[in-house]
C-alpha cells in the first residue's frame, strides 16, 4: 500500500505542472519500477477482460492505467491502481460486422442506462444525464460530474454502444479527484466582479449576450467569463475562491446539454 500511495503521489506531481481543466496522457508507459503495482495491475485487466494474454503496453489516462491486449486501442482495459478497481474498457471486437437494422437512441440509452445503475450509489448520485452523440453507427452516452449543482470539469461517466447489435464497446468512469465534502460550491466573489476582473485583466469587453457560469475545477469553483479579442472572442476562467485567473483561451466544459433523452436519471 506505501508503494501504490507513492506511486498516486507520482502521478499527481506530474498532473500538477498542466495547466487545470487540461487532460493528462501518457503513452506506453512502463511499471517496471513497481512489480506489484504491474502484477495486480495486469491481473485486474485480465480478470474483468476474461484473457490469459499479457499486454501489450500500458498507457497513463488521468491517473487510470490502461492495458493493452491489442494494438491500436482495440482493445484495452483501464485500472484504477489505488484498490485496483476496473473504471473503463474498449473492445473494437464487440462491434457489428455489417449494418443492419439499427437500435434507436432511445433504445441504446436503456442499455446504457442499465450499466449506470451498476455503479457505486454515491457516485450514480453526483452524475447527470448529459448528451448522446453518433459515431460509426455507434452511439456515445454521457453523464457528467455535479456537485451542489455544479458541474464538476473533467469528471464523467462515458457508456459506447453499438447501435446495431447492442454490444456496449466501451466504457469509462473518471476518477474522482475530490469527494464532495471537500469541494468548494460557494463562491467568493459574484459572477459580475469575475467578468469585470477578465475585462480589466486583458483590457477587454465581455462579448456580448454572455452570462458567467460556474463550475468546479478541482476543488474549487471557477467563473467562466467569455471576453471579445481582437479577431474573435474568447474564454476566461475566473477563481470563485480569490479571483486569480484560472484558465484563458480554451473552454474546458460547457453547460449541460441534452438531446431529447431525459436530463437525470
Amino acid at each position: 500500500m506505501k508503494k501504490i500511495t507513492l506511486f498516486i503521489f507520482f502521478i499527481m506531481l506530474i498532473s500538477s505542472v498542466f495547466v487545470r481543466g487540461h487532460s493528462l496522457y501518457l503513452f506506453d508507459i512502463s511499471l517496471d519500477f513497481d512489480q506489484e503495482l504491474k502484477s495486480n495491475t495486469i491481473k485486474a485487466a485480465q480478470s474483468y477482460a476474461k484473457t490469459v494474454k499479457e499486454p501489450l503496453a500500458f498507457d497513463l489516462d488521468n491517473g487510470l492505467i490502461i492495458v493493452h491486449f491489442e494494438p491500436e486501442q482495440r482493445n484495452y482495459v483501464e485500472v484504477n491502481p489505488l484498490g485496483y478497481k476496473v473504471q473503463g474498457m474498449r473492445n473494437e471486437n464487440l462491434k457489428h460486422k455489417a449494418v443492419t437494422a439499427k437500435l434507436t437512441k432511445e433504445q441504446g440509452f436503456e442499455i446504457a442506462k442499465k450499466l449506470f445503475e451498476t455503479l457505486p450509489g454515491d457516485v450514480e448520485s453526483e452524475l447527470r444525464y448529459s448528451e448522446v452523440s453518433e459515431v460509426d453507427d455507434t452511439y456515445f452516452y454521457k453523464w457528467l460530474r455535479y456537485t451542489d449543482g455544479i458541474l464538476v470539469i473533467g469528471e464523467e461517466f462515458m457508456v459506447n454502444v453499438d447501435a446495431v447489435n447492442g454490444n456496449i464497446i466501451a466504457w469509462r468512469l473518471s476518477i474522482f479527484d475530490y469527494p464532495k465534502n471537500s469541494i468548494l460550491t460557494t463562491p467568493a466573489i459574484s459572477g459580475n466582479v469575475a467578468k469585470k476582473v477578465a475585462e480589466l485583466s486583458f483590457n477587454s469587453v465581455s462579448a456580448d449576450n454572455f452570462e458567467p457560469y460556474l463550475v468546479i475545477i478541482g476543488n474549487e469553483p471557477v467563473w467562466v467569463t467569455k471576453l471579445q479579442g481582437q479577431f474573435y472572442p474568447f474564454y476566461i476562467g475566473v477563481s470563485g475562491k480569490d479571483g486569480s485567473l484560472s484558465f484563458t483561451g480554451v473552454l474546458p466544459a460547457t453547460k449541460l446539454k441534452t438531446s431529447g433523452l431525459p436530463k437525470q436519471i
